[in-house]
Formats: structure tokens, sequence, C-alpha cells
């Protein structure tokens, strides 16, 4: 189990769409359904009612959804907290000194963009 698969998690839940999700989270169609399959069979329950025109939650679905929004809730918080951390680094500082260590905020919230859009695990 990971961030990544709960956030799909969420994205389908509030879509309803595999389409739609998929677009969301910046993945394709088949990689949100792989990972949401592995996600149900690490878990063992099934997440979703699917068939070709209609998708819903099932009864653990839901339960799995609220504590999923927590966890991708606070996973964001983490990196807030993070970024304004390091950005309160930059205060009184030369202007090289400064950008040298905005710098290191930008390129963490790049890679955070690029891992959320990279499929995977």
């Amino acid at each position: 189990m990971n961030l990544r698969a709960l956030r799909y998690l969420v994205a389908l839940a509030e879509c309803l769409n595999f389409s739609r999700a998929a677009e969301r989270c910046a993945v394709t169609q088949s990689t949100l359904s792989i990972q949401l399959r592995k996600l149900e069979e690490y878990l063992g329950v099934t997440l979703f009612e699917r068939d070709r025109t209609h998708v819903a939650l099932t009864a653990e679905g839901r339960e799995v959804l609220e504590l999923a929004r927590t966890i991708v809730r606070a996973a964001d918080e983490i990196v807030a907290v993070a970024r304004r951390a390091r950005m309160r680094g930059t205060c009184g500082k030369s202007p090289c000194e400064a950008r040298e260590a905005a710098a290191e905020p930008a390129e963490a919230l790049i890679d955070d963009i690029n891992c959320r859009r990279m499929p995977g695990d």
C-alpha cells in the first residue's frame, strides 16, 4: 500500500468515473485501475463495484475512503509544513543565499509533482 494508491482511491471515489479520476491524477486509466486492484488485493476487500457503465463504493470502500482521505490530507500537510519551514530559512540572508535556500523547496515541489504524476508501484 502506498500514498499514490490512496490518492487514486480518493479521486475515483469523488469522480465515480475512471476516465475523470485518471485525468485528475495525471495517469492513464489502466494505471489507475491496476493500482486500485493492487490496493484491493493488499487489503483483501473490494473497494468499488464496477461494470461498464457504473462505479460505486462498496461498504468496505466507504470505510477505507475516510481513512484514506485523512492520510492524504495529513501527507499534504506534512509537505506544506516542511515547505514553510524551508522558506523561513531564507529570512535575513543575502540575495545569493536566499536564492539558494529558495531553490531547495522549488526542487522539492517539482519532485513531488513529478512523483504524483509518475505511475508506478
